[in-house]
């Protein structure tokens, strides 16, 4: 059918071509049927009508002619007599019409078709343009005349010079063809002659820019001649814009990128190099910029790449030019950006050292820093200042005068002119006044009586508003137009009769209460459009600013009724400028006047916006309150309160909680000013309390509020409120120009912990005034509105919440407890999908919460030992900012049941492991197994193990926080046993151990036994040895050395090693052995006394301080360490292993030896003395396992620490430990050996250098069991991983199975061990500030809960609704499969501990073959 319509025949188709045959006959067919369907119809008889045709041109044309001419038609109109009749209307749409259309462009269609059609040339072009006679247009001769393009002088070379100025092509306005072929036409004498462009960029923009297609005919029209006799193209003032043009074009200008012809001229000094200054003929406006500059040197402008650039401010300009070269078409280039003063819209002081230049069609404001910061900005403001005095005055049109307005525009004329200093004028104003009320009849009531010869003195003020209040009374419907007309004529009144205008306008001023809710919304526009003129009279009127706030606002705001609409228009208006501009503070300083008549009122509905504000962030949460949409909004309702705060005008007595609970939301957000404004916020608040009438306090507590204003004036919370910064507090919350906004400065987040104290503060402000009131409800009001937010999701806000929530609350329930929990639960869920730990601030201030509700729940509560098991696993998620919230919980947990009397005739363990061995019991031992801790083998070195980690926490408070809850557990344990609580026993060690480094307390109760004994025997020998061989580092060689040390049989080693220092101290270029401990006594390894020499040289070498090699170090565990220090590397040929040896009983330590008896029974350990308590005492630690635990403690602690003191004390102590322990004294060879090296390497402290001699010496003098045999005894009991986990934090993100495990354990805790299934509601609460119940009182105590630290983190955790429940499968069944984070780290997880697979992992010491073990990382 197709092809029948078309008369086409099958070619291409093969297996269509016999229907050819058929399609051919049906041809005519088709045409018929077509022209039958396509026949004319009949037409239904119209109007006859001339029809035309507009062409494209006439339709531009008609654009053109309407859009340059629309400011005249509208003039026109306006003073045509005729115009009242077709009013603005037609007009308005004309103009309508124009701004949505835009400028006219240029006709395109005959020019574009011959572009396409041909192959275009200069001549061709030219041609085109002389057959369109473009001579004869006027377009083409202004264009001539505006100088774009022209020729004047000659350079030095003697060729002609022409000139390109590019500001003055404006694109769309201009024919762009018309410019090239003026350009060809000046050219076109000079084609076959050398000549030269400059090209002045001088205030270059988007609005003289080329579009792409005429640079391309620019390109294509210039004749190739022209191009080669070019000889220079001077650019004079590139600037920023077109190096990002010529970046842009980068395509079409290929062929002039990297041309030699291009020279790029800074300054005129250059350029006259190039032409005689009498030959260069640059505009005037170019010259000028370089006269009489004031230039600022190292100025610093800030953008997303940082530039040094000088500023130079002339009469009339702003130069900012870069100082680094950027490259601009190949070319290294200084760029000069240009602004005039009329484009400056406002410069403004960030800081001492910052300001901000806002200039028109620049985007975005400019940042500068300088030294002279102020000077600049003067200067600045100078030339923008003498530009507007220059500027001609503008002669206002006064709008045209509707009937209905004629009555108040009259009434404001007499009434203004009735207080002229004319008496003519005064007489003449009189008697319009009282034709006035006749014309109109207006009820004066007689008053008035017009009289030709009437003497009216000058002071008749009180008279005139007397007649305007009687007006305003009974002539109410005049309201509007007279007020219109007062604000019109107010600014052009002299100072008198501005004061005057305003005591006749505020009498009519409550009259708008009967227009703003009126059903004609006409009149309602109109309050609005008058309540904008009187906030912009506010703004701009800077003299008459004390009398309008007295006479205007103070009126308005004793109208209730206004007070919505007046708020709607301050926070547009305030909102429209910006936080920290003139119109926000101007009307946040208004707002004060609003409220003076009517405080009460006006401070409840500041308040409550302000609340439901808060309150609506939680529909639409951020991550920040700063990112949220009413961000403004609530950063100037704030600043509204502020200013409302001074003398009592927010009403403390009726809205102090909402106060507080504004403060803590909103403290510490925002740029500084705003968070000076806070504080000053809570300054005023405590002010007001003071001296509010509607309180009376006693003396008591009016001393406990002054205390608190002198407190909160401490720079300790100048700290908490984020201002530490600042000098003064109350300067910075005032300071007159601070839109830190406009440079982008971001806000840190605020420390938990900061706002922990402060609520702790403000709850016991709170509470003191509480006591001296009856059946008041602020602590419930407030407790309310916390528990609101902290039960609804909100990034910004949720957080906080739960902080005060758990600061202030009074009792809790089960329920919320629980409830608390699964938040918990589900928002690790959602780190553990994003595997991501960038936020934890929630999870944070839920542990902070539940650490301060613990105390309130009752002493029968299951929760209690619950809650330690939460703490313990928020602690394992080894993340710095949690292990604070966690350790605090764990303090806490402690301390209330021990306070509940639990631990009295429990012990510790019995009444934690309770809920161990519950269902719980297969995810108790995941955990255990993912951090190498085992509560169930030994509870107190678990704890220990824990503990340990507080101590590498960047927090100050933090590590104190560890060490009290290690004096804690020891103050337990000792009320438990009836015992001194330094004494030592098989509980307490652990803990004594933890913090016998830390504490001088400790150490003065604890004695070392061994300690006098070992430093006689080789204090005078090891240390003397030392520094006889840092002196004479190479000794002469003895002769009898190798007999003295062959080993054999029988052979006997020397009994201290500075006794076989001095013996082989001068041995030269030997290799350094691998490990100190490497050194055996068995008679097998010692058969060969050659491999003992060099064993022993080795070791030996590298203690001696003479022979010690650079990098040169040691392992104890038979091999080259892989945890060195990093200064200290070998470098000689790797040594092989030593063979491994049997175990040896060897008892090396007699009590003959040491000087002391040891006890026989340990009844009499707690009878002691000091010099008898003992730690490392083999008679009250007995067993393997506990000797092991402590010795790793010890050696774990002196890994970890930096403290040369602190080591110096732990190396004392593991020199006992080789002696009193030598059994299990080998497994921490591994742990120790960087340690050592480090210590004979690199430490001149001789009591240091004194207990490691010992240390080795002991290990010299024993026997080795064996590494593997060594490093898998602590596995085998759970306590492989002690060393790691109490070791630093971990910088990169942890594994992720731990967050699973995590999750698994508070779920299995959630179902078994907490009472209560039901979930809480969220209590709805009222926020609307008018309802409140009379002052009482409250029989609460301060709060007397112990602060949780934490630190801020930053993410976005998953939204409550989108959670999901426990998952299914094998995550229920508790046994999960390993993550990629396990896998990388060749670490599977089990479901239990006792189903230990047999391949190695980085926590098992466990080899096939006895093979050298490197020292843990």
């Amino acid at each position: 059918m197709q092809n029948i319509a078309n008369h086409v025949l099958f070619t291409k188709e093969q297996h269509m071509r016999p229907f050819n045959d058929f399609v051919k006959t049906n041809f005519e067919n088709g045409r018929r049927f077509f022209m039958n369907i396509a026949s004319d119809c009949q037409t239904i008889a119209t109007d006859n009508r001339n029809v035309s045709f507009i062409s494209d041109a006439n339709v531009l044309a008609l654009h053109r002619l309407l859009w340059n001419n629309q400011e005249k038609i509208g003039a026109f109109l306006a003073s045509n007599r005729d115009y009242k009749a077709v009013s603005r209307r037609p007009f308005d749409k004309l103009a309508t019409l124009l701004a949505y259309l835009g400028p006219p462009e240029h006709s395109k269609s005959v020019v574009d078709a011959q572009w396409a059609s041909m192959d275009m040339t200069s001549t061709k072009f030219e041609d085109f343009m002389n057959k369109h006679k473009a001579n004869d247009k006027e377009e083409f001769k202004e264009i001539k005349m505006m100088k774009i393009f022209f020729h004047a002088g000659f350079s030095k070379q003697n060729y002609p010079v022409f000139y390109y100025v590019a500001r003055r092509f404006k694109t769309g306005h201009m024919n762009s063809d018309l410019l090239i072929y003026h350009v060809l036409l000046t050219l076109k004498p000079y084609y076959n002659k050398p000549f030269d462009v400059v090209i002045d960029f001088t205030h270059t923009g988007a609005d003289n820019r080329f579009k792409t297609e005429f640079l391309q005919k620019w390109i294509l029209v210039i004749p190739e001649i022209a191009y080669q006799n070019l000889q220079s193209c001077y650019i004079y003032n590139c600037n920023t814009w077109v190096r990002e043009y010529c970046k842009f074009h980068e395509r079409t200008l290929t062929g002039v990128k990297n041309s030699r012809k291009l020279v790029f001229v800074e300054s005129l000094t250059k350029l006259n190099d190039y032409i005689s200054p009498e030959q260069l003929k640059l505009p005037g406006g170019t010259t000028a910029l370089e006269e009489d500059l004031k230039v600022f040197s190292n100025a610093l402008k800030l953008s997303h790449k940082d530039t040094k650039v000088s500023i130079k401010v002339g009469p009339n300009t702003i130069q900012v030019t870069s100082v680094e070269k950027s490259r601009v078409m190949g070319h290294s280039v200084l760029l000069n950006d240009v602004c005039y003063a009329s484009e400056i819209e406002e410069v403004c002081i960030v800081d001492d050292n910052q300001f901000t230049l806002t200039v028109a069609n620049a985007g975005m404001p400019w940042s500068f820093i300088h030294i002279e910061c102020d000077t600049i900005v003067k200067h600045i403001m100078h030339i923008r200042t003498r530009w507007e005095l220059s500027q001609p005055a503008q002669v206002a049109v006064h709008s045209k005068i509707r009937p209905k307005d004629v009555p108040g525009t009259l009434l404001n004329m007499a009434l203004l002119n009735l207080g002229s200093a004319d008496t003519n004028l005064r007489l003449a104003a009189y008697n319009l006044l009282c034709s006035l009320t006749q014309t109109f009849n207006l009820r004066i009531e007689g008053q008035l009586l017009e009289t030709s010869s009437l003497c009216i003195p000058a002071n008749v003020t009180i008279f005139i508003v007397a007649i305007s209040e009687k007006l305003a009374v009974n002539e109410p419907h005049l309201t509007l137009e007279f007020l219109d007309e007062c604000i019109s004529g107010f600014s052009k009144s002299g100072i008198e009769l501005k004061h005057l205008c305003l005591e006749y306008m505020t009498p009519w001023l409550p009259n708008l209460t009967r227009f703003h809710k009126h059903s004609d919304e006409h009149k309602r526009r109109k309050v609005s459009s008058i309540l904008d003129q009187l906030i912009d009279m506010t703004i701009n009127e800077t003299q008459m600013y004390p009398s309008i706030q007295a006479k205007i606002w103070r009126k308005i705001g004793e109208v209730g009724e206004m007070l919505d609409l007046v708020l709607d228009c301050f926070i547009k208006t305030s909102a429209s400028g910006g936080l920290g501009s003139q119109k926000a503070e101007v009307l946040a300083d208004t707002a004060v006047a609003l409220a003076s008549e009517n405080k009460q009122l006006v401070s409840n509905k500041v308040i409550s916006r302000l609340c439901k504000l808060i309150e609506k962030t939680c529909e639409t949460p951020t991550q920040t309150l700063e990112q949220h949409l009413m961000w403004d909004d609530i950063a100037i309702l704030q600043r509204y309160l502020l200013m409302l705060s001074f003398n009592n005008c927010l009403d403390v007595a009726v809205h102090l909680p909402y106060l507080f609970h504004i403060v803590t939301m909103l403290i510490s957000t925002g740029p500084l000013s705003l968070r000076a404004s806070t504080h000053g916020l809570v300054i005023n608040i405590i002010h007001s309390l003071c001296t509010c009438t509607d309180l009376k306090f006693s003396e008591e507590i009016l001393k406990i509020l002054r205390l608190s204003l002198t407190e909160f004036s401490l720079p300790k919370f100048y700290l908490l409120f984020g201002i530490s910064k600042v000098k003064s507090a109350a300067a910075t919350a005032f300071r007159s120009s601070f839109k830190d906004r406009a440079v982008g400065q971001l806000s840190d987040r605020m420390s938990l912990t900061a706002l922990e104290t402060i609520t702790d503060s403000l709850l016991e402000i709170m509470e003191a005034c509480l006591k001296e009131l009856n059946d008041c409800k602020w602590l419930e009001t407030w407790t309310e509105l916390a528990r609101k937010f902290a039960f609804q999701y909100n990034p910004a806000l949720q957080p906080r919440a739960m902080v005060v929530l758990g600061c202030i609350s009074k009792q809790v329930r089960n329920v919320e407890i629980k409830q608390l929990l699964r938040i918990l639960v589900k928002f690790t869920r959602c780190l553990h999908a994003l595997e991501s730990y960038s936020d934890l601030i929630l999870i944070d201030s839920i542990v902070i919460c539940l650490t301060r509700l613990q105390p309130l729940l009752p002493a029968d509560s299951p929760i209690h030992k619950v809650l330690f098991w939460v703490a313990i696993a928020v602690m394992q998620l080894d993340e710095k900012a949690l292990y604070s919230s966690g350790l605090g919980l764990l303090e806490q947990n402690i301390y209330t049941i021990d306070n509940q009397g639990h631990f009295n005739k429990n012990r510790v363990e019995d009444v934690f492991m309770d809920i161990y061995h519950s269902p719980l019991d297969l995810h108790f031992k995941q955990m255990e197994h993912s951090v190498g801790l085992s509560f169930n083998q030994n509870f107190h070195f678990a704890m220990v193990g824990h503990l340990l980690k507080g101590f590498r926490h960047p927090n100050d408070l933090t590590v104190s926080r560890t060490i009290r809850v290690l004096n804690t557990m020891l103050t337990i344990i000792s009320k438990q046993k009836g015992c001194d609580k330094y004494d030592v026993s098989v509980e307490s060690a652990p803990y004594l151990a933890a913090l016998i480094s830390v504490s001088d307390e400790v150490r003065s109760r604890l004695c070392l036994r061994h300690h006098q004994n070992l430093n006689s025997a080789s204090a005078s020998t090891s240390t003397e040895s030392l520094v006889a061989d840092q002196i004479d580092p190479r000794p002469a060689l003895p002769k009898d050395l190798a007999g003295a040390d062959a080993g054999g049989p029988g052979s006997k080693p020397p009994k201290t090693l500075s006794t076989r220092m001095n013996t082989i101290a001068s041995m030269k270029g030997q290799r350094s052995a691998e490990s100190y401990f490497s050194i055996r006594r068995s008679s097998k390894l010692f058969e060969d006394a050659s491999a003992t020499q060099k064993s022993l040289d080795s070791a030996v070498s590298i203690i001696n301080r003479g022979h010690r090699g650079v990098g040169e170090s040691v392992s104890f565990a038979g091999t080259k360490s892989k945890n060195v220090d990093p200064h200290v590397a070998h470098h000689g040929p790797p040594l092989p292993p030593l063979p491994p040896m049997p175990p040896v009983s060897v008892s090396v330590i007699h009590s003959d030896e040491v000087g002391g008896q040891k006890s026989t029974a340990k009844s009499e350990r707690y009878s002691r003395s000091n010099e008898g308590n003992v730690l490392l005492d083999d008679n009250v630690i007995t067993d393997n396992l506990t000797q092991a635990l402590l010795i790793t403690v010890l050696a774990t602690m002196i890994r970890n620490t930096q403290d040369e003191s602190q080591s110096r004390i732990l190396y004392e102590y593991l020199a006992e430990a080789s002696f009193v322990f030598p059994k299990v004294f080998p497994i921490v060879h591994a742990l120790l050996d960087a340690k050592i090296n480090q210590v004979l390497t690199q430490s001149t402290d001789p009591v240091m250098l004194n207990s490691v001699q010992q240390i080795v010496q002991n290990v010299i003098s024993l026997e080795d069991s064996g590494p593997h045999q060594q490093l898998s005894f602590l596995q085998g009991y759970g306590f492989n991983g002690l060393w790691r986990f109490a070791g630093p934090f971990s910088n990169s993100s942890n594994n992720p199975d731990n967050i699973e495990l995590f999750v698994k354990f508070l779920e299995a805790l959630l179902e078994t061990c907490i009472p209560g299934d039901e979930l809480m509601k969220p209590q709805p609460i009222t926020t609307a500030v008018s309802q409140f119940v009379s002052h009482g009182t409250l029989g609460q105590t301060l709060s007397s809960s112990m602060s949780s630290l934490a630190v801020t983190p930053g993410n976005r955790p998953c939204p409550l609704e989108g959670d999901t429940g426990p998952g299914s499968g094998a995550e229920q069944s508790g046994a999960p499969g390993p993550s990629a984070a396990a896998a990388a780290q060749n670490r599977m997880r089990h479901g239990s501990a006792s189903q230990v697979p047999k391949q190695r992992s980085v926590g098992s010491f466990k080899r096939k073959t006895p093979k050298p073990v490197s020292s843990p990382r």
